[in-house]
């Protein structure tokens, strides 16, 4: 089973395609300082495991870096891909070595929200580099960014092979090029899946038609006429394809079902678990364009596995602090609150998490108390608006009925002038941690 990136179903989207997978930048050169003598120890402090690791020999590109690149951030940094530039061999390497090294160190690249430092739950397929890599890089950086013997470099990873069993497609059914006055486009569209009795979504893979502009993608099940009404009202409201939607789809009555960013391969559900499509009801899926690199035509579709049954049907349930009124010019201010599972749940068994929160988030930490004993579920210490993703625990944890499941955000409102209220525009806040779950 896949870490599922379902990115989630509001406000996502990358504010600059600078952030792209693995080192992100400005374009700048390589090392800077003075170039320390050969095996010189650097020491690094991991800033959100809290713990220092060293690395006492000079690392080379070949033996040492080459090899996290290559599985960390190859698939993004790729030649065509939504990264600003490729990281798929020295020559192309070496010049961005100081700010990989800056960038890992921040924890800002590879982009993964939830803490995977193993004291909160540790997720499948995380990109995530471990506190002795992140040195690694930093030491290969501070050492000059040496080559080493290149014939061990290994191979930039093969593309995804793909869905092979996918039994249906979920097409735009058109082509759309997105507005390049923009830096980013949130753009839905409304799709027929062509189902007429209901079937249980198990897997699914996200084929962006121009990867060089296409950021995230999400797909949302509508499950009341209204709900349709109401998608197709905001189409027709607007002159082209599809219509502009920031946060979710903008109607009612909507699940946010899949979901991709880029780098994302197929995507598979717990065996025998998955979320339930109502035949005959329409889709909207919903795009966010990054035009850095240009304006490009693009239709998206996606590849997904579709059954009569399941086991387990799964759902999406959310935890969420409301009335958030935050002041402004605080470097950290806080909303918390506490929800209880309802007695009648029994054992739930939760599968995977999605944090949610807009720009001005920094932490979130949800909790799970039984009978006055704490369980983490989700550790966030450096929250990046711009990567919201579904992520699989290794080991699901479960709660029972009568538990309560406390939430706490941070944010940092220096920046802002005014009070920020709860809702989905860009300067509002929210939230959420979303929760794929099973009884």
């Amino acid at each position: 089973m896949r870490r599922s990136i379902l990115v989630v179903s509001l406000s996502l989207g990358l504010f600059a395609v600078l952030a792209a997978a693995c080192g992100g930048g400005d374009g700048s050169s390589g090392s800077s300082g003075t170039t320390p003598p050969p095996n010189t120890p650097v020491t690094v402090l991991d800033p959100v495991c809290g713990v220092e690791a060293t690395v006492s020999k000079t690392p080379t590109y070949a033996e040492d870096v080459a090899p996290i690149l290559m599985k960390n951030c190859a698939t993004c940094h790729t030649n065509g891909g939504i990264a600003p530039f490729p990281l798929l061999d020295f020559e192309q390497t070496s010049p961005l070595a100081a700010l990989i090294a800056e960038r890992t160190t921040a924890r800002e690249m590879p982009p993964f929200n939830p803490n995977n430092c193993g004291d909160c739950n540790k997720f499948q397929d995380a990109r995530w580099l471990t506190s002795e890599e992140i040195a690694t890089i930093s030491a290969w950086a501070e050492a000059g960014g040496p080559a080493g013997d290149l014939s061990k470099a290994p191979t930039p990873p093969p593309p995804p092979t793909g869905l092979a069993d996918a039994n249906l497609t979920i097409d735009m059914g058109v082509s759309y090029t997105p507005d390049g006055s923009k830096v980013d486009d949130y753009r839905c569209f409304i799709v027929d899946p062509g189902i007429t009795s209901d079937k249980f979504l198990t897997a699914y893979e996200v084929l962006p038609g121009d990867p060089r502009v296409v950021h995230h993608v999400i797909a949302f099940a509508l499950d009341t006429a209204a709900a349709e009404a109401e998608a197709e009202a905001l189409d027709a409201a607007e002159a082209g394809p599809g219509y502009t939607c920031f946060g979710g789809p903008g109607v009612g009555a909507s699940r946010f079902v899949v979901g991709w960013a880029p780098g994302g391969g197929p995507t598979r559900f717990p065996a025998g678990t998955g979320l339930r499509l109502e035949g005959g009801r329409k889709m909207v899926v919903q795009v966010h364009y990054n035009l850095a690199s240009g304006a490009f035509p693009d239709q998206t579709r996606i590849a997904a596995v579709v059954q009569d049954s399941v086991d387990k049907e799964a759902t999406i349930s959310r935890v969420a602090a409301q009335g958030i009124n935050l002041p402004p010019q605080q470097p950290m201010t806080t909303v918390t609150n506490d929800e209880p599972v309802p007695a009648q749940a029994g054992t739930v068994t939760m599968w995977g998490v999605a944090p949610h929160m807009h720009g001005t988030g920094k932490i979130m930490h949800v909790e799970a108390e039984h009978d006055g004993q704490k369980q983490c579920l989700l550790d966030v210490g450096n929250w990046d608006f711009h990567w919201q993703s579904f992520s699989m625990y290794e080991t699901p944890p479960k709660v029972q009925g009568g538990d309560t499941i406390r939430i706490t955000c941070g944010y940092d409102t220096t920046g802002r002038d005014t009070v920020t209220k709860q809702g989905e525009g860009t300067e509002d806040e929210m939230c959420i941690a979303f929760f794929y779950v099973t009884r």
